[in-house]
């Protein structure tokens, strides 16, 4: 039987989103707890995830000082059956921190999973042909690792001290997304490895991989699984959510599942 477990990683305050909002720290609410519609943005990701019915569980990593925060919204807006599902434990410094302290809590729990997802609090409108792709890598055990990719549809260019070197393929390169599937040795073996290597930063959890030489296979992405980094993909977010609560195509505007099942 396989065993799933997936981690949900909000680890940052986003510099980039909350400088629009307000230049004071003191008043920044990271952008993961901001209300998007009727719930906050980390909430539609997790009911993403809990929507594939899957899980054994779900671990979120968060900024230490909205741990409390992150509890009170997550009873506030699922079910007290999914609740039980969901852990909260502090995040790190960087991604790879986070990913591994989530990975340790994992293990708090046994059997140690098959296979884990990793997502990123921030990406909180999966589509539900996209979930099923999603829900496809999950149980294909061809590759140690999946990413879901899109094409690059700009023109690319290669600056060296503000001054173009040369125009690059770009059917060559793809944007990556999340959520990335992981057999759970492998990824929790190779944040082992990362450990006392500050000189090593990797901005996701593939890249882990890649550096490794283990290979990754990649699947069909979705333009729609924004990753909300600057105040005005919000509108865009709460548009797409918007129109599809009306035709009752998102998942986090649907019933809760029964997610005691695991595959």
């Amino acid at each position: 039987m396989i065993t799933l477990d997936a981690i949900l990683l909000g680890g940052g305050i986003g510099k980039r989103f909350t400088a629009e909002q307000s230049p004071s720290l003191e008043e920044i609410v990271p952008k993961q707890f901001q209300m998007l519609g009727s719930a906050p943005v980390f909430i539609h990701a997790l009911r993403s995830l809990l929507s594939l019915g899957c899980f054994r569980q779900v671990v979120l990593a968060f900024p230490k000082q909205y741990m409390a925060l992150a509890q009170e919204q997550i009873e506030t807006y699922l079910s007290p059956q999914s609740t039980t599902l969901i852990r909260v434990v502090a995040g790190g410094d960087r991604r790879q921190d986070s990913s591994t302290l989530a990975l340790e809590a994992i293990e708090e729990v046994t059997p140690l999973p098959t296979r884990v997802l990793i997502h990123d609090a921030c990406r909180p409108y999966l589509p539900k042909d996209f979930l099923e792709r999603v829900r496809q890598c999950l149980l294909d055990r061809a590759y140690g690792a999946w990413v879901p990719v899109i094409p690059v549809v700009d023109t690319l260019k290669r600056i060296a001290n503000s001054e173009v070197i040369e125009t690059v393929d770009r059917s060559l390169v793809h944007r990556v997304q999340t959520p990335q599937v992981f057999e759970y040795a492998v990824i929790r073996g190779l944040t082992e490895k990362t450990k006392g290597q500050p000189e090593l930063n990797f901005t996701d959890d593939a890249s882990l991989c890649e550096y490794y030489g283990i290979p990754v296979g990649s699947f069909e992405g979705d333009v729609r699984n924004i990753k909300l980094t600057y105040d005005f993909e919000m509108e865009t977010l709460r548009r797409i959510l918007g129109e599809k609560a009306l035709r009752k195509e998102d998942p986090a505007c649907a019933p809760e599942p029964d997610t005691t099942s695991i595959v």
